[in-house]
C-alpha cells in the first residue's frame, strides 16, 4: 500500500495492488478518504456527522476552487497506475476539455 496525503486538506489518496475482480493477475486500485465534513447532504437533509445515513440517502462531494489541486494530482496519480488507468485518464481530460 502506497499513502499519499495532501499537505493542506485532510484528504488521503491510498494505492493497493489487489486481485482482478474478472481475469487473473492484480491490478493497481486509488482509494480517495476525505472527512464526511466535505459531504454536502440532499437538499432538506441534515449533516451526516453524528448521525447514519438513511438507505439510499446520497451526499455530494462538491469540486471547487480551494480543493481543485487535489483532483488535478489524483487525476495524475491514477493515469500512472497501468496503461489502461493512462488511457482512461486521457479520456477523462479530453472528454473535459471537448465539454466547453
Amino acid at each position: 500500500m502506497l499513502v499519499h496525503e495532501f499537505a493542506q486538506y485532510d484528504i488521503v489518496a491510498e494505492i493497493i495492488t489487489r486481485e482482478k475482480q474478472r481475469a487473473a493477475g492484480v491490478q493497481p486500485m486509488l482509494y480517495l478518504c476525505f472527512p464526511i465534513t466535505e459531504l454536502v447532504p440532499a437538499p432538506g437533509k441534515p449533516p451526516f456527522l453524528g448521525r447514519p445515513a438513511q438507505s439510499k440517502e446520497h451526499a455530494d462531494f462538491v469540486i471547487n476552487a480551494a480543493n481543485a489541486s487535489v483532483f488535478v494530482q489524483l487525476l495524475r496519480l491514477f493515469g500512472m497506475l497501468s496503461e489502461n488507468h493512462r488511457n482512461d485518464t486521457l479520456s477523462i481530460i479530453n472528454a473535459v476539455l471537448n465539454h466547453q
